[in-house]
């Protein structure tokens, strides 16, 4: 089975937050040259919609990261934040993120993909922490909207649309 275009583009955005975090090196400049690396080899991943989405969800990631670090220690209190794997944590922001931002997403879609890049990226442990953080933060996410304390997101539906 091969993997759909926007994955391959969050493969980038991991990629490119893990580099930026582990060396100090700026996102955008970071996810601009990975890009222009990756479109030799795969053209469809450059195009402007695929592009655009790994662009948008890395922005979102950074904008937020408070709050996604916030849900991440919320849910695994006996790993802090600044402690786990710097792939882990990653991968939970951009799960975390999609959660918080994209109301077409099912949560079962996004924690696959997650779990696709953590098994991909992580250690053996990975997958299973992830799963397990997501489960919790899922829960948290949906009950916050229930009680009117998240705004609903707008929904993504070219997205989605265009990963299917």
């Amino acid at each position: 089975m091969t993997d759909s275009v926007m994955r391959r583009a969050r493969f980038l955005v991991i990629e490119t937050l893990y580099e930026s975090e582990s060396s100090g090196h700026d996102p955008e400049l970071v996810y601009n040259r990975r890009l222009a690396d990756v479109a030799e080899e795969d053209p469809e991943v450059a195009g402007p919609g695929p592009a655009g989405f790994g662009r948008g969800v890395l922005r979102g990631v950074l904008r937020r990261l408070a709050d996604l670090d916030r849900y991440i220690g919320d849910a695994a209190t006996q790993y802090p934040v600044e402690t786990m794997a710097i792939v882990d944590r990653n991968i939970l922001r951009l799960a975390i993120w999609e959660l918080l931002s994209d109301n077409s997403a099912p949560v079962a879609a996004v924690v696959n993909e997650a779990l696709e890049l953590a098994h991909r990226y992580g250690g053996e442990s990975s997958p299973g922490f992830v799963h397990g953080v997501l489960r919790t933060v899922s829960t948290k996410i949906q009950a916050e909207r229930a009680a009117g304390a998240l705004p609903q997101p707008a929904a993504q539906t070219t997205t989605r649309q265009q990963e299917n």
